[in-house]
């Protein structure tokens, strides 16, 4: 399942990334992220003979809690974001790139500030090549 499930991320963010990129540029932000949710909701309806066989919803929502609030604020940054992103001139090679190395670069100080996960000698090393890949792709491109 390990492997499985990055490679759903993986997948989706291809996707997500292609789509997003393709969305028309006289389309209004607000409506074309409305409309993925919509979309996403119907889908996600799908999963739900595969994924919550068996699941009492009223009981399940009872053990949400505030920080499916704060996933939610998340994913509408995240959608308005990348499609502003697009909309200013970014290169789907780039602000995929530049923005998700800038998130694991942050997390990672998070994750030990917060959750006392260590930072080895090989993560202050990806960090350093986290750093070098951003200045080598949001530096200008030579003539």
């Amino acid at each position: 399942m390990m492997w499985i499930s990055i490679a759903l991320v993986v997948v989706g963010n291809i996707v997500y990334q292609l789509g997003q990129r393709a969305i028309p540029r006289d389309a209004n932000p607000v409506v074309a992220t409305l409309a993925a949710y919509l979309i996403a909701f119907v889908v996600t309806l799908g999963t739900i003979p595969f994924l919550a066989r068996g699941v009492v919803f009223g009981s399940a929502w009872q053990k949400l809690d505030g920080s499916t609030i704060l996933v939610g604020f998340g994913i509408v940054a995240v959608e308005l974001g990348f499609l502003l992103v697009y909309r200013a001139g970014w290169g789907i090679s780039t602000a995929p790139l530049l923005a998700n190395a800038i998130v694991a670069v942050v997390l990672l100080g998070i994750g030990a500030v917060a959750f006392k996960e260590p930072i080895t000698g090989a993560r202050a090393a990806g960090i350093v090549l986290c750093l070098a890949g951003l200045w080598l792709v949001a530096r200008p491109a030579s003539a």
